[in-house]
């Protein structure tokens, strides 16, 4: 790859090719739990400055952060009155912009009428805030049957990774370094003991994803781990798929996606969603992992080499906040990362062209759910081998 290519992957401010490519997706910029109306939260998404606020009426807003009148931050203001007040002078705007009040000016004025903030449209869905930073008409918000369903627990986690999101979605579709990396054993316990033996994988790409298919021993003989993992442009990561309602087995659901804060920061939000029921719930064969003590290491910036989340952030950060990619010399072992390049590459450029990009739904009846169709489970030998992974709109 070369400087140039690097440079489109990468970059996610304004006005660059991935991420104009970016801002015609729904992204996620929050989550529900994470902003209140009591105050206003200062966030930074697209390498953008902005204000999440929820209102008086539980309404959410993603906004410029500075009041127009004046420039002062409208991180100190008041929610009341419809929006968000500003500190310094009392001008009130709502979560699309739109500006309510200007105390001081004159009675009858219609300067009010002449001011806006800019704003962005955010709207919820399973506990997550999504937010569409492009301009024009925003897509339908993808329907994800893990977000919309209430037959289940939702759990969130995440955390901010100091390097640039590419360096996060191509390490998912590299099999070999769950094996090297999170299958080494650390006080006597591998991070991940199913991922010790390096697998059989193939890697295929489709115009919706990007996936590999690996095969690993199982605990007993006549037995294989069977792991699919998919990336779905533009940056969600799909280590389980889950099950739909009526499935034989109840299967949990493990997403994650690689929020870009800006070139050199990206903040991961990852959901598990566990479907209730009384179908057999898939894996019961996977033993929680007992916890290792933490393994500090590192001359200039330590982490803990005893979790997967330490290991990853040794890795991923220290290959620089934008990894030089002209530098690389990519092996056969490598195609999974390489189909991620080519396929969001491949995403910008049709976005460049102004032609349809994946996933990306136009038509709400299309929307009624959306699965993404991925396994890991402990199967027979030779079982579900014929398995494709793929997105469905459930009718």
């Amino acid at each position: 790859m070369d400087h140039v290519e690097n440079e489109m992957l990468t970059k996610v401010a304004p006005g660059t090719a991935a991420g104009e490519t970016l801002r015609k997706y729904w992204l996620p910029v929050g989550l529900s739990s994470e902003v209140n109306s009591e105050a206003p939260r200062l966030v930074r998404w697209l390498g953008e400055d902005l204000l999440l606020f929820r209102d008086e009426f539980g309404r959410v807003g993603l906004t410029e952060p500075t009041c127009p009148h004046r420039g002062a931050s409208l991180d100190y203001g008041w929610i009341e009155a419809g929006g968000i007040r500003c500190c310094y002078h009392g001008w009130v705007f709502d979560v699309n912009g739109r500006c309510l009040e200007q105390p001081g000016e004159p009675p009858g004025s219609n300067f009010i009428d002449k001011i806006t903030l800019k704003a962005y449209p955010a709207r919820e869905l399973g506990g997550m805030i999504w937010a569409y930073m492009g301009s024009g008409q925003p897509p339908v918000l993808p329907n994800y049957h893990f977000l919309a369903r209430d037959d289940g627990e939702r759990q969130f986690s995440g955390y901010v990774r100091e390097c640039n999101y590419m360096q996060q979605l191509e390490n998912a579709l590299d099999p070999v370094h769950a094996t090297i990396l999170h299958g080494r054993a650390v006080h006597g316990l591998p991070a991940a003991p199913e991922w010790m033996e390096t697998p059989d994988f193939n890697v295929v790409a489709s115009e919706t994803m990007a996936y590999y298919v690996a095969r690993r021993k199982g605990p007993e003989p006549g037995t294989e781990w069977h792991r699919e993992v998919a990336y779905v442009p533009p940056i969600m990561v799909v280590h389980h798929g889950g099950s739909l309602p009526g499935d034989p087995l109840r299967e949990m659901v493990d997403v994650a996606w690689r929020m870009p804060i800006d070139d050199f920061t990206t903040r991961t939000f990852t959901l598990k969603f566990f479907p209730h029921g009384s179908a057999k719930r898939g894996n019961e064969e996977k033993q929680a992992r007992p916890k290792p003590p933490p393994l500090m290491r590192g001359t200039r910036k330590q982490y803990d080499m005893a979790t997967i989340n330490g290991q990853d952030n040794a890795a991923q950060e220290s290959q620089g906040a934008i990894v030089d990619r002209s530098r690389e010399h990519l092996a056969y072992s490598d195609r999974g990362v390489i189909q991620v390049r080519k396929l969001w590459l491949s995403t910008i450029e049709k976005s460049q062209r102004g032609e349809a990009l994946p996933n990306l739904i136009r038509q709400e009846a299309q929307n009624r759910w959306v699965h993404v169709d991925v396994v890991e489970r402990l199967v027979k030998s030779g079982e579900i081998r014929d398995h494709v992974p793929s997105v469905i709109y459930v009718e």
